[in-house]
């Protein structure tokens, strides 16, 4: 079997590094060293690469129908025409990691999603549990998962932790897709689970101007983002969530606000004419015990959307996914739908 030298690459049998004018259509691939002027699909840059740390990228065998690499000593799953790497920066004082999976072979001028993961989680993880390969090698997008601080986003305004800076971090994040990698800044999107989905609603009122649209998983809204999501643009958001989630009920707790009340405020946001939504049941099509009713709110003065999938039955998951964690711990996953489809499809009918 004949290998390109990409594939050997892939392999882990040598690293390729391109500067300047050498091999103008690949993306540079740097191991072992701080960069600070890249060549890569889009040429040279020099301020978003300026002091980060680029890892070797590794390429799905195109015969294979599923690989399982290890990055950063976590195991991340590609199929054929996918690729991933790490980008490792020091943002505010903290070492900052960023899995990035892409089409293989790289292109520019398309679509950027930041995921987040969940309290404790890891992007390898979400990933994973997201099934992102599939969705980069059929629509041509790439896929940037940041890692939080310790596991945790910094979620709320109301209780900030200044020396994350999340917000700046994934603002950075951006600058890297858009200026580093040469994708389209009017069709950058986030979205989250469980703290990365609290997280994405921030992104929504802090970073309006840099987001197109949001998306948001077994999350609500916190009051104190709602006390201070005063300013900014209105986003469309779709927000997935389930009735019987033991970790953010769907009733609210605490500081965090019902998935009703979560809902209303988006659509007040949004400037949406709630008399108008359209809800319809959609079609049980497992025997998991679960079922799905969507909200659509789409007369909104905005003109950004506001959707809800309420999952009856559903627990704290990413429906469409594996089970991470025992049912008696975070509920069922349901299988009826599949968040990532849902959301990657919502994000396709919007630019900035």
């Amino acid at each position: 079997m004949k290998f390109s030298i990409a594939r050997w690459v892939a392999l882990g049998s040598l690293s390729l590094c391109s500067f300047g004018g050498y091999a103008s259509n690949l993306v540079t691939e740097i191991y072992g060293g701080v960069v600070s002027t890249v060549s890569n699909v889009i040429g040279t840059v020099t301020d978003p690469f300026a002091g980060v740390l680029v890892g070797v990228t590794q390429i799905a065998p195109e015969f294979v129908q599923h690989t399982v690499i290890r990055i950063q000593g976590r195991t991340l799953e590609l199929v054929p025409g996918t690729a991933a790497f790490d980008l490792t920066v020091t943002h505010n004082g903290n070492s900052r990691t960023i899995i990035v999976v892409r089409p293989e072979p790289a292109t520019t001028g398309v679509a950027a999603v930041v995921m987040l993961h969940g309290n404790g989680g890891t992007p390898q993880n979400q990933a994973n549990l997201a099934e992102i390969a599939p969705q980069v090698a059929a629509r041509g997008l790439w896929v940037f998962l940041p890692a939080a601080v310790n596991g945790v986003w910094d979620d709320d305004p109301a209780n900030s932790d200044p020396s994350k800076d999340d917000v700046g971090f994934i603002s950075r994040v951006i600058d890297i897709a858009v200026t580093g990698y040469g994708l389209d800044p009017d069709r950058v999107y986030a979205a989250g689970l469980s703290n990365g989905g609290f997280m994405s609603q921030r992104l929504s009122c802090e970073l309006s101007d840099r987001l197109a649209a949001v998306g948001v998983v077994s999350a609500a809204l916190r009051n104190g983002l709602a006390g201070s999501c005063t300013t900014g643009l209105p986003r469309p958001i779709t927000l997935i969530v389930g009735t019987s989630d033991p970790i953010v009920p769907y009733g609210g707790i605490g500081n965090i606000r019902s998935a009703d009340n979560t809902l209303a405020f988006w659509a007040q946001r949004n400037g949406c004419d709630t008399s108008a939504a359209v809800v319809t049941d959609l079609p049980d099509s497992t025997a998991d015990g679960t079922t799905v009713q969507r909200i659509v709110n789409e007369t909104c003065g905005s003109g950004k959307e506001v959707a809800r999938y309420a999952v009856t039955g559903g627990g704290h998951a990413w429906p469409g996914g594996w089970q991470y964690l025992p049912i008696p711990l975070i509920g069922t996953t349901s299988t009826d739908i599949d968040a990532t489809s849902i959301l990657f499809d919502f994000f396709a009918r919007y630019t900035r």
